[in-house]
């Protein structure tokens, strides 16, 4: 190992690379937790919660989540110097940019996916 040496943790690779999935699973967590506790709040008689309400938060979320991949698919290597994702080769760095932007774009149309169902669907018929 020589002195100086600039890589960064194998963890932030792994995050950056992992970007995109974590926060698909993130939306997926707050679309269907909130909707989930809003309407046993509704049926039970806690609060008094219009669908319009569940369906603004999954809208909200979803296009914070969406702004969010397609930040990632626009400016990867901002995202690569936040984690501290520095490539061990040359050839290592086109590799995870291709990787990660692949990973996003998937993650983009499963979250385009899940909000639009969430706005589109009663969000308290599924669960009665």
């Amino acid at each position: 190992m020589k002195a100086g040496n600039d890589t960064g943790p194998i963890a932030g690779t792994i995050l950056y690379l992992l970007a995109g999935p974590l926060i698909w699973a993130g939306h997926l967590f707050l679309i269907y937790g909130q909707q989930s506790a809003l309407c046993s709040f509704r049926f039970t008689g806690v609060a008094d919660v219009d669908t319009w309400l569940i369906q603004a938060v999954a809208g909200g979320v979803t296009l914070l989540a969406a702004l969010a991949l397609l930040y990632l698919l626009w400016q990867p290597g901002q995202v690569a110097r936040l984690f501290r994702a520095t490539p061990h080769m040359d050839d290592d760095r086109s590799f995870h940019s291709k990787v990660m932007r692949l990973l996003s774009a998937l993650s983009l149309a499963g979250v385009l996916w899940a909000g639009g169902s969430a706005l589109m669907l009663d969000p308290c018929g599924p669960l009665r």
